[in-house]
């Protein structure tokens, strides 16, 4: 658990995430963003017959068959202790990791750090939080990434630069804001070139935002593509949005943006996915109503036909699912005393046994 560091009162300690914003704060219709909405429109415009293009020819992105590379699992000091996180991950043995370290906690990071050392030999990403001050204070932003970088560099080389960047609750009012966020890594691939930096970090399927974030004139250069690819929150990931993009299509339209991009390698990451839980609240975003959850046996079917989908598309090298310890929407039931492991534990767990994306 975090012993040294505390969350600022905007966080939601029990949903892990910044607390919703009033309509008033959003400023959806500031002069700002509606610079951003005409870029994106007349860079969609401009770009459309080559993505259609583009779309229809796609070849496989996906280098490794090992499954082990492919699927992977978020966790946090927030939830659990080191020790029996540990003895989770090694039960499911998940080789991919997730771990979240907030700009806030830049100088607070011996519970992160711990837990990334316990981890040591699985592969881990760190993805690294913004919030409103990172926009308001670029400076301060870049120091705080340089030294979670720096800190975490011995334990890994890969860093996802932001998170939910097209939700205002996590600080970022329109893409411009993000992608001046983004053009502070230039200088640091300059002091460290062996790092692997991932963005876009877009949550929902948003084709605009992720396209404003992959095609624009500010300078920087990602080597992979990451997405928060929630579906619709009760449908499966068979069922469609806008009538047409059912979870493999919208999986191959990212992938089709990525390797267009100059901004960006053809690698595509989906860095977030779960379902919320009925009847969990406050732990679930959403209330845990009926309109917006699914019941834990239904949560554990759509994980197994998610991961198995991505997978067959040949286009996404990992998926995660967010997260180990969270009874809202994790694999685990988090909540005092014993915690329990729930269905899409052991989906999960399976899905890591041989043959477990083909079975």
């Amino acid at each position: 658990m975090l012993t040294n560091a505390s969350h600022p009162s905007w966080w939601d300690e029990h949903s892990d995430q910044p607390r919703r914003l009033s309509a008033e704060d959003k400023k959806h219709r500031s002069p700002a963003n509606a610079m951003d909405y005409v870029k994106t429109g007349g860079t969609a415009l401009a770009l459309l017959p080559r993505i259609l293009n583009h779309y229809r020819t796609l070849p496989p992105l996906r280098n490794s068959a090992d499954i082990n590379d492919f699927i992977g699992l978020g966790i946090s000091p927030d939830r659990g202790c080191t020790q029996q996180i540990i003895d989770l991950v090694q039960d499911l043995g998940v080789q991919q990791i997730q771990l979240r370290v907030p700009t806030w906690h830049a100088d607070q990071l011996d519970d992160y750090l711990e837990l990334a050392q316990a981890l040591a030999g699985r592969n881990l990403l760190v993805t690294i939080l913004q919030s409103r001050q990172s926009v308001a204070d670029i400076s301060a932003w870049s120091d705080a990434v340089s030294h979670i970088v720096e800190t975490f560099l011995p334990l890994t080389q890969e860093f996802q630069i932001g998170n939910a960047i097209n939700r205002s609750k996590w600080g970022c009012h329109n893409t411009t804001d993000y992608l001046r966020l983004l053009e502070t890594l230039p200088d640091l691939k300059a002091r460290y070139p062996e790092i692997v930096l991932a963005g876009s970090s877009v949550i929902d399927f948003e084709p605009l935002a992720t396209l404003r974030t992959l095609f624009n004139g500010h300078q920087f250069d990602l080597d992979a593509c990451c997405a928060l690819l929630y579906v619709n929150r009760r449908g499966s990931p068979f069922s469609k949005q806008y009538g047409l993009f059912d979870l493999r299509r919208k999986l191959r339209l990212i992938a089709t943006l990525a390797s267009l991009s100059k901004r960006c390698a053809s690698r595509l990451w989906i860095t977030e996915t779960n379902w919320p839980l009925l009847d969990t609240q406050p732990f679930t975003p959403n209330s845990g109503n009926a309109r917006s959850t699914v019941n834990e046996t239904t949560q554990a079917k759509y994980l197994t036909d998610y991961y198995p989908t991505a997978w067959r598309t040949g286009l996404v090298e990992r998926v995660y699912w967010w997260q180990l310890n969270q009874a809202g929407y994790g694999l685990v039931d988090h909540r005092p005393n014993i915690p329990r492991k729930m269905p899409s534990f052991y989906a999960f767990k399976k899905l890591l046994s041989p043959n477990g994306l083909s079975s």
